[in-house]
């Protein structure tokens, strides 16, 4: 995490912005979280080549940002709306693949 804030230790209070437009495009949901938030705690606290789970998938940031980073990812819920909001944000995540995917 040195890495990503200048080889400084990063701070208890991130900055992130509120999602934009562009990650509501398939749907909007009440508690929809940044993607730049899951890209961070999902860096934070796993390794490329692990599992996510995320058990409220709602949208699906969580499991975008997972495959963004080379994670794996499950996602639960019991809406069925919500599910087909995160399938249609994965199907188009994963075309994109490529482009968020780290480079080594």
């Amino acid at each position: 995490m040195r890495d990503q804030n200048g080889g400084k230790q990063m701070r208890s209070v991130w900055t992130i912005a509120a999602p934009p437009k562009r990650e509501k495009a398939y749907g909007k949901h009440p508690t929809q979280k940044p993607l730049a938030l899951l890209d961070r705690i999902i860096t934070a606290s796993t390794n490329p080549g692990d599992v996510v789970l995320d058990p409220f998938v709602g949208s699906g940031t969580t499991c975008v940002a997972a495959l963004g980073l080379g994670r794996q990812c499950v996602g639960i819920d019991t809406s069925a709306e919500y599910l087909d909001v995160a399938r249609r944000r994965l199907i188009d995540a994963a075309a994109e693949g490529a482009a968020r995917l780290p480079l080594d």
